[in-house]
């Protein structure tokens, strides 16, 4: 690993240098899109799903089995990964199908069928988005938000322009958009990994240390950051009775306008490199939504849509945040990042239903019930402010700040901060190299993997430099060859070990070097 800044630079804008990123963008976007379409109404209402929520109960429950499973099973093998691509894609295509036809005939939509199917659609579209995730394992948090960022703006745009339509129109984009994912898998799978164009070796997600955080409490932080703040955009979605507000034309366009500003800034931030202000400001963002949300709830009582507009924009920002906090876990967390993806999608919308129902509960309760909302909505802002900025996006530790006044942070720097080693390993434990230097652990481990695998002496040169964070232009610079030769090695070195990224290797390593 190369000891650098870490506002590292991102390279000019180009199909060139961001081609590779090109596919998870679009398939995050063409995932998300199809929820939006066939299950959340094209966002023509603030509600989370058809049939009052059902939907995303029973898709919670079949992703805890996902998130079950990962308990159980270390990492899922590229296989069973491939299959389950294979799967989601046949199940959300088929569902949303079924659904178009369904529409121009007799079957009623608000019945099992429609609970069966739009359950499919939101599995298979979901399971996508995790797949989309994990192809982008180990990349900078610049590529992260420019991903992230811009999937969303796409998605909501394709939501928005669709909605105007009807509901068999939404079903069959979404069965286009669904299908459409055999292409977009197939071309990625002719694209290097994404990690090996934007490594996240020198990359500081948070900026934290193990002496103020363990992995495990850091991960419980941030999850109780997605509860506190979901169940108040819950609230304001169901504002004041529990039931989804309508959005015309007017608020529906002012969601897709808040949306591409908050895109447009990040895409901005990650292609400039100003990652720092993506991780307090964000959640910034997203509770002064909420607030405008309610003020506006407040002047405007009988007129709800355009403070849901506010908070519709907040939800969806979140959800892209979600994105971009899955892929720092997934990058350097010691679990399948099914576990990570899982366990984030069912606590935000899990906690959003909750927060519909209980505007439900508190309607039965006192009928003239929006200054309680308000003010619970408020109470629960303010809660996920002072655990996110206290606890989770606080300034990095004073050995980080040491290290940022002496210079540039350097490979030993960026090795004192959890997630952001080369390695993942389990909380509370030792990385297998503490008493070794890492360069010679590393080599140490390419050596024996040259043995296992039949790599030949080239091929354990180029892979001990890439291995240890280097770009394939270093490589070609530190043993005299073509950049085309590196490439080609790289290649052989993947189609040998049947590992395909070098945070795959560094997996490897990590579980089965010496």
């Amino acid at each position: 690993m190369q000891g650098k800044d870490a506002e590292q630079q991102m390279p000019p804008l180009g199909f060139e240098a961001y081609g590779v990123l090109l596919p998870s963008v679009l398939g995050l976007a063409f995932a998300s899109s199809v929820v939006n379409l066939c299950v959340q109404a094209a966002h023509a209402t603030t509600g989370t799903s058809m049939l009052s929520g059902w939907i995303l109960f029973a898709s919670a429950f079949v992703m805890g089995l996902l998130f079950l499973s990962t308990l159980v099973i270390k990492r899922f093998t590229k296989r069973s990964v491939s299959l389950g691509v294979f799967l989601a894609i046949h199940l959300a295509g088929l569902c949303s199908l079924v659904l178009a036809l369904a529409s121009w005939g007799p079957a009623d939509p608000d019945s099992t069928l429609g609970l069966a199917l739009g359950t499919g659609v939101t599995v298979g579209s979901t399971y996508l988005e995790f797949y989309w995730l994990r192809k982008l394992r180990g990349i900078s948090a610049q590529a992260a938000s420019v991903v992230v960022f811009a999937a969303l703006a796409l998605a909501e745009t394709i939501t928005y322009i669709l909605s105007f339509s009807d509901n068999a129109w939404w079903y069959l984009a979404g069965t286009a958009l669904t299908f459409g994912q055999f292409a977009l898998v197939r071309l990625s799978r002719t694209m290097d990994a994404p990690s090996d164009s934007f490594p996240a070796v020198s990359e500081l997600y948070f900026g934290t240390d193990e002496n103020r955080f363990s992995n495990r409490s850091f991960l419980a932080v941030a999850a109780a950051g997605i509860w506190l703040i979901s169940i108040p955009m819950g609230m304001g979605r169901g504002f004041p009775a529990g039931d989804p507000v309508y959005m015309s034309l007017v608020p529906r366009f002012l969601i897709l306008v808040f949306v591409w500003i908050v895109s447009l800034l990040w895409v901005r931030n990650g292609l400039r490199s100003r990652m720092r202000a993506l991780t307090t400001s964000i959640w910034v963002v997203m509770q002064v939504l909420l607030a405008l949300g309610a003020v506006f709830f407040a002047i405007w009582p009988k007129t709800v849509s355009i403070g849901a507009s506010f908070v519709m924009a907040s939800s969806l920002v979140l959800n892209a945040f979600v994105w971009y906090l899955t892929i720092a876990f997934i990058s350097f967390g010691w679990r399948d990042p099914y576990y990570y993806a899982s366990a984030a999608w069912i606590a935000m919308n899990v906690l959003t239903v909750l927060g519909m129902r209980f505007d439900a509960l508190l309607d039965r309760m006192m009928p003239d019930n929006a200054p309680v909302i308000i003010s619970i909505m408020s109470l629960f802002v303010l809660a996920s402010a002072q655990l996110v900025f206290t606890r989770l996006l606080s300034a990095p530790s004073e050995a980080v700040e040491a290290s940022r006044a002496r210079g540039p942070i350097t490979e030993d720097d960026v090795r004192k901060i959890p997630f952001m080693g080369v390695l993942a390993i389990a909380p509370q434990q030792q990385a297998p190299m503490v008493n070794q230097k890492p360069d010679v652990h590393i080599a140490t481990s390419v050596m024996k993997m040259g043995q296992r695998f039949g790599l030949t002496g080239r091929e354990v040169e180029v892979l001990t430099l890439y291995a240890l964070g280097h770009t394939q232009a270093r490589v070609s610079e530190e043993l005299q060859l073509s950049t085309n030769t590196v490439h080609t090695h790289i290649k052989r070195v993947y189609e040998k070990t049947d590992l395909h990224s070098r945070q795959e290797i560094l997996d490897y390593i990590s579980e089965y070097g010496g």
